[in-house]
């Protein structure tokens, strides 16, 4: 049983998992005070960055949405109780996004940041709405090759017949999102000693 508040105790988790990967990095990495806008201070031989660390158990439901989307989600310029004051690029130099159910640790610089991110699970690659239709695209155009009766591709690949269709008519281009897997901001020790 976790003793304390959950969310503080998963908190500090982060915190510390945080300085862990900054060290075996090679670099001086350390929490702050209580009370500070910043949870980790870094030296990475240069300057001391201010890093501020958003921790979360797992995945969840994207909400509000048609599909279910499963993603890591991050309120990340919020502070303060009830998120109601957020971080200044005085006050943070960088954010570090932590995921307890794979230990794994993003960075994004403040400047670069949004309010919320929803990250996509590398785990669940190929599996979101945008991506299937990706491969269904390709599935239909590479049949139409051998097979020219729509229905005859619908039932085989489980569509209907109107997305068949409209997958064929001449010039069309399949949904593409900009959204981005968590691997996407695993960084390297170069990366520090850019900011």
């Amino acid at each position: 049983m976790i003793r304390g508040s959950k969310q503080l105790q998963i908190g500090k988790a982060g915190e510390y998992l945080v300085c862990a990967d900054l060290i075996m990095k090679g670099f001086i990495a350390f929490p702050s005070e209580q009370g500070l806008p910043y949870d980790v201070l870094l030296d990475n031989g240069y300057k001391l960055l201010k890093v501020q660390v958003k921790t979360t158990e797992k995945y969840k439901s994207i909400p509000q949405r048609n599909v279910d989307t499963k993603a890591y989600i991050f309120n990340v310029k919020r502070a303060g109780k009830k998120g109601k004051t957020r971080y200044s690029e005085k006050e943070i130099d960088l954010f570090a996004l932590v995921c307890l159910d794979t230990m794994k640790i993003g960075y994004v610089k403040n400047i670069d940041m949004p309010t919320t991110i929803n990250i996509r699970v590398d785990a669940l690659r190929g599996s979101y709405h945008d991506e299937k239709g990706i491969q269904d695209f390709e599935k239909v155009k590479e049949l139409n090759k051998t097979i020219k009766n729509q229905s005859e591709i619908a039932r085989k690949l489980g569509l209907q017949v109107a997305v068949v269709n409209r997958y064929l008519k001449n010039g069309f281009q399949p949904f593409e999102t900009k959204a981005r897997y968590f691997s996407d901001f695993i960084r390297s020790k170069e990366w520090f000693y850019e900011i």
